[in-house]
């Protein structure tokens, strides 16, 4: 849990993102992972800028820091 509090409160920047991804989280005010996996992916999908590639790139990023638990379609 500390792992994953520390992980999902980094700002964006601290990551290697793309530049679709920053744009997206720019649009919809993102400043973090916590932020965007507190929304369900069906809602993230219709948010303007968030498509399937900065999905599966939020994904792979969870991944790679094994907090993609915190990922729910509620």
């Amino acid at each position: 849990m500390v792992k994953e509090n520390t992980i999902l409160k980094k700002p964006l920047s601290h990551f290697a993102l793309s530049d679709e991804f920053l744009e997206m989280a720019r649009i919809n005010r993102f400043n973090n992972l916590g932020e965007i996996t507190k929304v369900p992916v069906s809602k993230l999908l219709k948010l303007p800028y968030f498509g399937y590639r900065v999905l599966n790139e939020l994904i792979t990023i969870l991944k790679y820091y094994d907090v993609d638990s915190v990922l729910s379609d509620d």
